[in-house]
């Protein structure tokens, strides 16, 4: 929840990812619970990443996107073929780029080092939908979609 906050530009160390903490739970944007539960060494590791440096450097960046789209039902179920449903959704980071969109989604999900690749797959629907989505609203292509593991630090392209 916090990254939905943190400013993608400027400083990311420990220290800054701290008293911003600070600042979001004083300004009631998390309770004092979630700014607890951050860990500002794991925000700081990911900003250091090649992944965080692209969120950076990005043309742009929409972090918590909400939408709302109309989607063919057999998109998710052949017995809905024919249907339109709505889908919403709100993804954690979108980078907009000449060329494409690259789809991030932050996960804090418990899990040990190695285990990334399966437990993104399990996600693998989610980032589909968004895709299809978010392809249609900003009429670009995504090139990559990316869930990143604050638990290990680890980044997985689907």
């Amino acid at each position: 929840m916090a990254m939905q906050y943190l400013p993608v530009h400027g400083a990311h160390d420990e220290e800054t990812i701290r008293a911003e903490l600070d600042r979001l739970v004083s300004g009631g944007f998390l309770t004092p619970e979630q700014g607890e539960a951050v860990k500002p060494e794991k925000l700081a590791a990911f900003y250091r990443s090649p992944l965080g440096k692209a969120v950076e450097r990005a043309g742009m960046c929409r972090q918590e996107f909400k939408f709302s789209v109309l989607d063919d039902g057999a998109n998710y179920d052949p017995a809905l073929e024919g249907e339109e449903i709505l889908l919403q959704g709100v993804t954690d980071c979108c980078l907009i780029e000449l060329d494409g969109l690259v789809i991030l989604d932050f996960k804090s999900d418990r899990l040990r080092p190695g285990a990334e690749r399966e437990r993104a797959e399990y996600y693998r629907g989610q980032l589909d939908a968004y895709s299809r989505a978010l392809s249609r609203i900003f009429e670009l292509p995504v090139s990559e979609r990316i869930v990143y593991f604050f638990a290990t630090d680890t980044a997985v392209s689907l």
